[in-house]
């Protein structure tokens, strides 16, 4: 049997190896036909799109920056707006207290002349009242 491997092998134009090392010629020839670029160019290739990449992500910072600048400046727009409601707020709250802190003046003093009316009435009768009897007759 074995002799007849060995005839198989020898009809068949060489060994599997030989065969091997003609798809590896030719696989490498291949290769260099079709290789894209020189290994320089490959390199300065990938250089040269590190440095787009590296402007690409600047411009969009850039950008990035602009658009938080506007969100901040709106912001603070907003807040002036809300500051401002306040400030109204606040006056106009005062307007009212110090409207009805003189109301409440007016009135006290319109109650403290019939307030002080009576307590001089009060004391004309208490006098009356408790005057000795010599001189009521």
């Amino acid at each position: 049997m074995s002799d007849e491997n060995q005839d198989n092998d020898n009809g068949n134009g060489g060994s599997g190896f030989g065969w091997f090392l003609v798809g590896l010629g030719i696989g490498a020839a291949i290769g260099v036909l079709y290789a894209p670029q020189a290994g320089t160019d490959t390199r300065e290739t990938l250089a040269e799109s590190a440095r787009e990449r590296a402007e690409y992500l600047k411009q969009k910072s850039r950008e990035a920056a602009a658009q938080v600048n506007t969100y901040v400046d709106a912001g603070k727009d907003q807040f002036g707006d809300y500051v401002e409601r306040g400030k109204q707020a606040v006056a106009t709250g005062r307007s009212q207290v110090e409207d009805y802190v003189d109301r409440g003046r007016k009135v006290v003093a319109k109650h403290a002349s019939k307030v002080s009316a009576a307590v001089d009435a009060g004391k004309s009768a208490y006098a009356t009242t408790t005057a000795p009897v010599d001189e009521r007759i």
